[in-house]
């Protein structure tokens, strides 16, 4: 099976733990910040009058939640939460056979801080690459088409530019998945995951690519459809809101599914139960 299935597999089983698990910091992310903005503010980005940096920049950022501040740690820390107890919850299914939310905080004793490191370096390095991008974009704006509205051309090669930016972090992107479910099943330290996070990732990496980028592309295809739809602005919070659900489900549960599958670690949530006795039959 790949990781996809895999990972499709194992929410079945367990969706209304996750959904549960997920649904405060997906609200929250879908009514302050858009999915994949530095992908799906091309439609946006093709009917506006681009003037300055600026006028980029608040189409690739939020603007209410970069310049508030606020919804963004808010986020982080409900992000930062809930993924660290989906990871604490399916790593004890893994090890117990048992999916259960009983003690929540007595859960997040072991995973908080490896989940707070990963997703700190996480949206550390995003809003780099975002800045980088609004300035990439702007230049190819400006030597393309000047202020104003920009031209087929440009759209375009801004497209072509950003497709390209997002596959090679995906790429690269690939090992970051193992570093807090090494810290918390391994107990290795900070540098240590990162090393054995990159020798694990070479074993498959584009299976694990391509687990990673599906839910990625699927969002960002479907936020874009929706851009050029003209629904009222409660619709498109909704709608990210529940995209938002699907992503931090999918990668809540894709990261111990890799984890458990490479270092070859027994599953007893995929033990099958022994038969009764005196079901067993015989010719």
């Amino acid at each position: 099976m790949t990781y996809i299935a895999k990972t499709f597999s194992y929410i079945k089983k367990s969706f209304w733990v996750l959904l549960l698990i997920a649904v405060v910091p997906a609200v929250l992310l879908g009514l302050f910040v858009r999915p994949l903005g530095f992908v799906t503010f091309i439609p946006d980005f093709a009917v506006s009058a681009i003037n300055s940096y600026a006028d980029i920049a608040w189409l690739i950022f939020d603007r209410h939640a970069t310049v508030y501040v606020y919804p963004l740690l808010l986020i982080f820390v409900t992000l930062t939460v809930c993924m660290a107890l989906a990871l604490s919850v399916i790593e004890k299914h893994f090890r117990t056979g048992k999916l259960m939310l009983k003690a929540p905080l007595r859960d997040l004793n072991s995973s908080l801080f490896p989940m707070l490191k990963t997703l700190a370096f996480i949206i550390a390095v995003y809003m780099l690459f975002k800045f980088i991008l609004s300035g990439l974009v702007t230049l190819l704006h400006f030597l393309l088409s000047g202020a104003g509205h920009p031209n087929t051309l440009t759209v375009i090669l801004v497209s072509i530019s950003i497709i390209i930016a997002f596959v090679i972090s995906i790429y690269f992107s690939v090992p970051i998945m193992f570093w807090a479910p090494l810290m918390l099943t391994f107990g290795y330290s900070f540098v240590d995951a990162l090393i054995e996070a990159a020798r694990m990732s070479s074993k498959a990496v584009w299976r694990l690519f391509t687990a990673l980028i599906f839910p990625l592309v699927t969002v960002a295809l479907l936020q874009c459809v929706f851009e050029l739809l003209p629904l009222p602005i409660i619709a498109m919070k909704a709608i990210a809101a529940v995209m938002y659900l699907f992503l931090i489900m999918y990668i809540s549960a894709l990261m111990p599914v890799a984890t458990f599958d490479l270092s070859e670690l027994e599953r007893r949530d995929e033990k099958k139960p022994y038969p009764a006795k005196g079901n067993s039959s015989g010719i």
